[in-house]
């Protein structure tokens, strides 16, 4: 419990990458590209939302006020909502809702990293279900506006570009320009 608490921003970092560098059909490849964006965007805005809800209410972790076996260190700041469990089931709800191969694989880590986080004694379950309601808000919403996101796309993809002609090992994936 304690690597797959400690593993997360790694799989996270490797889930992007595994889509971005995916060399596939031109049309597959991009809409993959896509996939990492929105994932990006709705990780983003979740986290975003978890700093106000943070700065509004303070909810002690399992550490501070019971006697339970912290496995990780960790601040003693506010459980409520699991910054963890924000990344994760964001990575999985876009996933889910682009159709991507990897859903349910995302899915099944991301319900392993909220038990961990509990396991470890830092989150609550309420904890993890905020997380996981919060990133299906978000999730849905970045995929619900997708077309007013298109212009922040392209001028990614269009940075992509530039970086890719400059870089020849980068200019395969650039599935764009």
């Amino acid at each position: 419990m304690i690597a797959i608490t400690n593993s997360v921003p790694y799989v996270a970092i490797l889930f992007m990458l595994i889509l971005w560098f995916n060399n596939g059909k031109k049309e597959n490849a991009i809409r993959k590209q896509y996939t990492v964006l929105y994932t990006t965007l709705s990780v983003s805005i979740a986290l975003l939302v978890n700093v106000l809800i943070h700065a509004v209410y303070y909810h002690p972790r399992p550490f501070i006020t019971h006697h339970v076996n912290q496995l990780v260190p960790h601040a003693a700041d506010s459980s409520f909502v699991s910054d963890h469990s924000v990344l994760v089931f964001s990575i999985a709800f876009v996933f889910i809702l682009r159709g991507e191969k990897l859903k349910y694989i995302a899915l099944i880590w991301a319900i392993l990293v909220g038990v961990s986080r509990m396991y470890v004694g830092v989150h609550y379950p309420l904890d993890i279900l905020g997380a996981a309601f919060l990133t299906f808000i978000t999730s849905g919403l970045v995929m619900q506006s997708a077309r007013i996101f298109e212009p922040l796309a392209s001028f990614i993809f269009k940075m992509y570009a530039l970086v890719a002609k400059r870089l020849p090992f980068l200019e395969k994936y650039n599935h764009i320009a």
